[in-house]
């Protein structure tokens, strides 16, 4: 343990795939420019960066990740309150304990952007108001048109 992690719950890294695949399928999914983010009120904390080969070649692709990597250590592990929020925020009924799976998965244009570029934009993602279930959301596929298919 390095000196500037005490105090700190340990983040472990998510490696699974049966963790990647929950994570994919029941998380909250916040869509950003820069990259997406995955949330799920997992078991324990625990977090993971993903730069697929469309992100560019190794050295782009790794440097996504250190970006995304520093962006977690500037955002979500130093601040731990943050943790419970977001699980009030997206599951309300799910509050404690205080623990979260974050997935960041880089875009492509991750790669001509600066540390404080992805630093705010992690920010503001997790400053998102909770998205309304989708039970609540309107159908959009029939917005606009009338029963035959037809427009108004």
């Amino acid at each position: 343990m390095r000196s500037d992690d005490q105090g700190r719950a340990p983040w472990r890294s998510l490696s699974r795939a049966s963790e990647f695949s929950v994570i994919y399928e029941e998380g909250v999914k916040l869509v950003g420019r820069l990259f997406v983010l995955y949330l799920y009120p997992g078991d324990d904390l625990a977090r993971a960066v993903v730069a697929s080969r469309k992100v560019g070649n190794a050295v782009r692709r790794n440097r996504a990740k250190r970006l995304l990597r520093e962006a977690f250590r500037a955002c979500v592990e130093k601040d731990p309150a943050l943790v419970a929020d977001l699980r009030r925020r997206y599951w309300p009924d799910r509050t404690e304990p205080a623990t979260l799976w974050l997935v960041a998965v880089a875009r492509t244009r991750i790669v001509g952007a600066g540390c404080d570029e992805v630093i705010a934009e992690l920010t503001s993602l997790l400053q998102r108001p909770a998205a309304p279930a989708a039970s609540d959301r309107p159908d959009r596929r029939l917005a606009g048109r009338s029963r035959r298919g037809d427009r108004k």
